[in-house]
């Protein structure tokens, strides 16, 4: 873990402090008995001994205040609010990665719905997903985008086009995935702030030391601010780097489940986020939507 800056140290401690003694309460008149305590210790030792015995007493106070079966801890002190936190941290920076992500929903019958691969360069906002869809007409397609422009290769049509990013609302098809709504600085904060995000432990995930950290929906939480009708979100994140390894999200519809990678931006990494339409694939001249056909079912 990197060495902690003297404002970092001092949210993660008060964080540590507020989660320690949260509804905790004295033990009927301990201030009383530690009070004629150490009138007695100041008379048989001096003044000269009083500084440490109240210190000593100060050290019983606390382990008396804490809950019965359990030890203070000394070690990997970390609260919901530090992981938040650096979790916040690294996502604002994530310039020099190119994230890999496979995800997998399933509905609420347990049975597979969809799966998808995204590939994404923060730094340029290029981004690839390859998307299958097993409910009704199973559907297999690729979207690119590259700056404005995007393009788009439906699998069992054997053809593609191209369109502007700005009309990508407008179209019947998926937008590029990016991180979901919850996994950025503020919506982290937002979720600390109100109770919503706690801490889990310390866990492994492929074998390598990860946090987990949970987020409870409902009515007016901070998630279903950014999406609707969120029941739960499981986040996982590198131990070391803060960033998103594995993600369970469950809702309504289903569970989401998404493991992600942050891989150097190298070539071969890069070359990843490019697709172009395979042989015998059939160019269309304009980009099917609901209202017009372009030729895609011809």
């Amino acid at each position: 873990m990197t060495a902690l800056d003297d404002d970092q140290l001092g949210r993660l401690l008060g964080d540590r402090l507020h989660e320690e003694t949260h509804q905790m309460t004295a033990p009927p008149g301990l201030t009383e008995t530690l009070h004629r305590r150490n009138k007695r210790r100041n008379r048989a030792l001096g003044i000269a001994g009083a500084v440490p015995v109240i210190a000593a007493i100060a050290l019983g106070a606390s382990l008396a205040l804490a809950p019965q079966g359990t030890a203070p801890e000394t070690t990997d002190m970390i609260t919901v609010g530090f992981v938040a936190e650096r979790t916040g941290a690294a996502l604002a920076d994530v310039s020099g990665y190119v994230q890999h992500e496979n995800s997998s929903h399933e509905g609420r019958d347990g049975k597979a719905a969809s799966k998808t691969e995204l590939w994404s360069d923060p730094k340029t906002k290029r981004e690839r997903q390859d998307n299958q869809i097993f409910f009704g007409d199973t559907r297999s397609y690729t979207v690119v985008l590259d700056g404005s422009n995007a393009v788009e290769l439906n699998h069992d049509k054997k053809k593609w086009w191209t369109y502007e990013v700005t009309r990508l609302e407008a179209l019947d098809s998926n937008t590029a995935q990016s991180l979901p709504p919850a996994l950025n600085p503020a919506g982290l904060r937002s979720a600390v702030d109100s109770g919503k995000l706690t801490l889990v432990g310390k866990e492994s995930i492929d074998g390598k030391p990860a946090v987990h950290l949970q987020w409870l929906g409902g009515p007016d939480s901070a998630m279903d601010k950014a999406k609707g009708a969120e029941e739960s979100m499981q986040i996982w994140v590198d131990a070391d780097s803060y960033l998103p390894v594995r993600l369970i999200h469950k809702t309504f519809t289903g569970t989401t489940t998404s493991n992600y990678e942050w891989l150097p931006r190298t070539a071969g990494n890069l070359g990843k986020l490019a697709a172009s339409p395979p042989a015998g694939y059939t160019k269309l001249s304009c980009a099917p939507n609901p209202a017009k056909d372009c030729g895609l079912n011809d």
